[in-house]
């Protein structure tokens, strides 16, 4: 996730004292915890659907692959709202209509009715919502943010260990319309958090950077990014959407097989925390790099069917991609930090997650078709892997060529000093060309740095 921060000018109040830019972050959390949780619960809803309308895996998948995909487009189209009215508003309208698609599907007769009540209207809900909240948290500190988004992005790991479990009791106890019915009350629960988020003096001083520069566009680390995006987006939607229904074929129940989402967050959760604690050099160490990201991409790849033979491989398989999925979002975004700038990250986000959805709308039916023409979960999970291990391959071919050059000040001085100080290289070629970022005073920029101050790697 791109985390955006705010350049206040010196004339603007300080940051608010005592608990209530706190409660601002607990909300924040509950909306990664609700968003997410519901979100990656999609092969538990995948089952689900299938049995109840009896429909192919192609036709099925199609539910999912939507909400994933206008949940990541309505981020970028729908920014105007977080502009112009500011995150309270949007967090509580995107809380409003997430709450109304899932009410929605208690009263489905058709598949596609899913697709418009529980793709679309669910999936701009999620999109008005989550992005923004991330932008209220930033609003509201100055000293101290690393720690309140760390706090924030904890949600996301609660919400995949939490959700699936719960569905699967709700399912026993009020039947499938009945859950829906519940989980709308729990989207409700957005405008909440939403109220809390209390609209500051100077947010109407406060612009958003555009999200679809053409300027990371110029450099090929930026395509690399976009493409990695796409792959790793395609192969662990797959993942999410087929896990419980390719343990149900090995003869695993129901039940059970809802726990294995449960363990992807666990191991994904431990996984960030872990590299968080150990710094930012362990994610960028090239021997970790290359051992947690192809290393477990091919591990992953190859011997998926012999772990779901049985289910302590599945548990195993799932703890494997929850590592390797944990440390590779990390390893990506110190990635993009050291090669790119985070600056020209903020800039090129709306390319980045128009990519992610993509990725995601394609990856579900794509292994629909797979899977019914071949009659196997394998060759889907197949895909998957190789899917993950390419986007693996192209960051970690990025890191570790030399893709950092000495600044030209630093360079005059090369003869007088041993130590030469690296910049992102896109910075230094930009920088060749005497180009800058456009930035004014009120911007929202990324890492609280500018392109004066570029970021070191």
């Amino acid at each position: 996730m791109i985390v955006v921060t705010t350049k206040r000018k010196a004339s603007m109040e300080e940051e608010d004292e005592g608990c209530e830019r706190w409660m601002v972050v607990v909300a924040a959390f509950f909306v990664q915890f609700i968003v997410c949780g519901v979100t990656y619960s999609l092969g538990v809803f995948h089952v689900i659907f299938k049995d109840i309308f009896y429909e192919s895996h192609f036709d099925t998948s199609w539910v999912g692959s939507i909400l994933l995909y206008i949940t990541a487009l309505s981020s970028v189209m729908l920014r105007f709202v977080t502009s112009y009215w500011g995150s309270r508003v949007s967090v509580m309208v995107g809380g409003v209509m997430a709450s109304t698609g899932l009410a929605l599907c208690m009263v489905v007769t058709e598949l596609y009715q899913l697709y418009m009540a529980f793709g679309l209207l669910v999936g701009i809900g999620f999109g008005l919502a989550a992005s923004p909240s991330i932008v209220a948290v930033e609003r509201s500190f100055i000293h101290g943010r690393y720690q309140a988004l760390s706090f924030v992005v904890a949600g996301i790991g609660a919400g995949i260990i939490t959700f699936p479990i719960m569905i699967r009791y709700l399912l026993e106890w009020f039947a499938w319309r009945g859950t829906f019915l519940i989980l709308s009350g729990i989207a409700l629960n957005l405008c909440v958090c939403g109220a809390t988020m209390r609209p500051r003096a100077n947010d109407k001083e406060l612009r958003l950077l555009p999200l679809l520069s053409c300027l990371p566009m110029r450099h090929p680390l930026f395509h690399g990014m976009c493409i990695a995006n796409l792959f790793w987006s395609f192969g662990s939607t797959i993942i999410y959407m087929y896990l419980p229904a390719y343990a149900i074929s090995q003869g695993t129940s129901f039940e059970t097989s809802t726990l294995l989402v449960s363990c992807i967050g666990m191991a994904s959760f431990c996984s960030r925390m872990i590299f968080a604690f150990m710094g930012h050099n362990s994610t960028l160490d090239e021997v970790t790099s290359v051992l947690c990201s192809i290393g477990l991409g091919v591990v992953i790849t190859g011997i998926c069917p012999l772990l779901f033979e049985h289910y302590p491989g599945q548990i195993g398989y799932t703890l494997l991609f929850g590592f390797y999925s944990g440390f590779w979002t990390t390893f990506l975004s110190q990635v993009a930090r050291e090669l790119i700038g985070p600056e020209y990250i903020a800039l090129g986000n709306g390319y980045l997650s128009c990519m992610v959805g993509l990725g995601s709308l394609a990856a579900g039916p794509a292994a629909g078709l797979l899977i019914q023409e071949e009659n196997e979960y394998k060759y889907a999970f197949y895909l998957a892997g190789s899917c993950l291990l390419w986007s693996s391959i192209i960051m970690v071919m990025f890191k570790l060529k030399r893709c950092v050059a000495p600044s030209r000040e630093d360079f005059e001085h090369q003869k007088e000093k041993d130590d030469i100080q690296k910049v992102p290289l896109i910075l230094d070629e930009l920088g060749s060309t005497k180009e800058k970022v456009p930035m004014l005073a009120d911007d929202i920029v990324v890492g609280h740095r500018y392109m004066d101050q570029p970021s070191m790697c």
